[in-house]
């Protein structure tokens, strides 16, 4: 109510101080469409106004219309007093933040485009190539941005260049060039044996899924007094990725007796509890993660508990709560407290929320999203790929978006030809994407296809072990014979995903058969 008062108000106001809050609280409410309106008519009172054109660009990119964006932030970079350089720092902060990272990567292009001798555009550039899934682009403009800055004195410049560096270590080996990273980072490391080179060595290891030559570095440094804390916790997760619970369990109690990361340390130990089979003890962990990223998965999953065993009252409580507390993940929590719904088989519930939340928050695609979803399970399949659709048409150059109705149309096997087409087009602008390499491989076998599916759902999961992919994988494997292998994907993803449906349904489906 406060966006859509604030945004009446501007459309027949001059003041800028108004049109500048009005564009916050738009801004900071979720509603971009309310933001562009305000960005348009303060643009109009006043041309030059660069903080009207960044709040332009800022919403235009939350709407997932590219072209609008780098236009608006070109001008904001050009007119910029700082300087380019120096005015690319925000835009950083907003690229960052934003949660649509293909079109954050799909921004940085064409700003790059436009300054490609800024080393702050190649920079940003490698970096929303990063985290869009695109390593082999990184690595081009990162290298680009260390060959600009090279010769640079300044000591800020230097510590810079040398995380760059590391990134773009990193960008390689996700790209596929393995060893000679790893070369460069042990050599380093031999010359210094510092705990920053250490560090950056076993996570280039990480990387690489070299992970007991990982662990027998941060073994090293969890030695050190002053890297102890970081290296349990990292210890902790590679335990915790592996499956092996126990020893995870007990990195993270040592992490609890530090004082330090005790979020990240309760988050997991829950976790560990909720597999196990123990909500009790869950929900006494989940209850002390206090701060961090971790506090909203830790209570939705809290509430989700909570809700199936036997206090509903309590889950809508601490959902409402929470809402509250933290109204930027609004849609979020809202496709949460469906999806609650929707596994209780209280479907008009489950509906009931979704509807309020699109009115609440009609720009969320998130909604769109965990519609559809309820839809599918539903068996309601022409309806969810209606609702996936209309997203395809809101954002059509969106990775993500293509993905998931080309996904959905192939694992009903319905259209795979159209299928097939929105799932390349995904992979082409987000190739080592797990998601989409698992999408990929899938459509292929439905077209009858399984040799030239293994490759992309081996990929896939080596890069993430899900278990809906590790199912995929296993069945194509299971089709082509090996059988053993198949079983062992299984075995192995069901230790990290024991209660994913699809991994036990097509293990059962299949192994019953024989």
């Amino acid at each position: 109510m406060a966006a859509i008062q604030y945004a009446t108000a501007a459309a027949h106001e001059t003041d800028p101080a108004l049109l500048l809050r009005a564009t916050e609280v738009t801004a900071e409410t979720l509603q971009p469409s309310l933001m562009a309106g305000v960005a348009a008519r303060w643009l109009i009172v006043d041309p030059k106004s660069l903080q009207a054109q960044r709040a332009a660009a800022r919403a235009a990119l939350a709407l997932d219309k590219v072209d609008e964006a780098a236009a608006h932030y070109r001008v904001v970079l050009l007119n910029s007093p700082a300087g380019v350089d120096a005015e690319f720092a925000d835009v950083e902060t907003d690229l960052g933040s934003d949660e649509n990272v293909f079109g954050a990567h799909q921004l940085a292009d064409l700003l790059a485009a436009y300054f490609p001798t800024s080393p702050s555009a190649l920079r940003i550039q490698g970096i929303a190539a990063m985290r869009a899934d695109d390593p082999a682009a990184a690595v081009h403009s990162l290298s680009g941005a260390l060959a600009i800055e090279a010769s640079s004195s300044n000591e800020a410049k230097q510590t810079e260049h040398k995380e760059l560096a590391q990134t773009l270590l990193r960008a390689r080996i996700m790209a596929g060039d393995v060893e000679e990273p790893l070369r460069a980072a042990k050599t380093q490391l031999d010359a210094d044996a510092s705990p920053t080179n250490r560090f950056n060595y076993a996570a280039l290891l990480m990387t690489a899924q070299r992970l007991p030559e990982a662990t027998e570095q941060l073994e090293i440094l969890s030695r050190d007094p002053e890297s102890t804390a970081v290296a349990l916790r990292l210890l902790g997760l590679l335990e915790f990725q592996q499956g092996h619970f126990e020893a995870a369990s007990a990195k993270f109690r040592q992490l609890l007796n530090t004082g330090k990361f005790p979020d990240d340390a309760f988050y997991y130990l829950a976790l560990m509890a909720d597999r196990n089979g123990d909500p009790e003890r869950a929900l006494r962990f989940f209850s002390q993660v206090q701060n961090g990223e971790n506090v909203v998965p830790a209570l939705l999953r809290a509430a989700t508990l909570l809700h199936k065993h036997g206090a509903p009252s309590a889950a809508d409580e601490l959902l409402d709560r929470l809402l509250e507390d933290e109204p930027q993940r609004a849609p979020e929590i809202l496709t949460a407290r469906a999806r609650m719904y929707a596994q209780s088989s209280d479907l008009p519930k489950a509906f009931a929320v979704l509807e309020k939340g699109e009115m609440d928050y009609p720009d969320s695609v998130e909604l769109r999203y965990a519609r559809a979803s309820v839809y599918e399970e539903q068996g309601l399949v022409t309806e969810a790929v209606r609702e996936l659709t209309l997203v395809v048409k809101s954002r059509p150059n969106d990775p993500a978006a293509l993905n998931a109705l080309g996904f959905t149309l192939a694992d009903h096997a319905k259209d795979l030809s159209r299928a097939r087409k929105l799932i390349e087009r995904a992979h082409a602008a987000a190739p080592k994407n797990p998601a989409i390499l698992d999408s990929l491989g899938w459509v292929y076998f439905r077209q009858g296809r399984p040799v030239d599916a293994l490759p992309f759902l081996k990929a896939a999961y080596s890069d993430d072990h899900d278990g809906d992919i590790a199912a995929h994988l296993g069945e194509v494997l299971w089709h082509l014979g090996q059988q053993d292998e198949a079983q062992r994907i299984w075995s192995e993803a069901s230790a990290l995903d024991a209660d994913n449906q699809l991994l036990k349904s097509t293990r059962h489906r299949l192994t019953s058969v024989n």
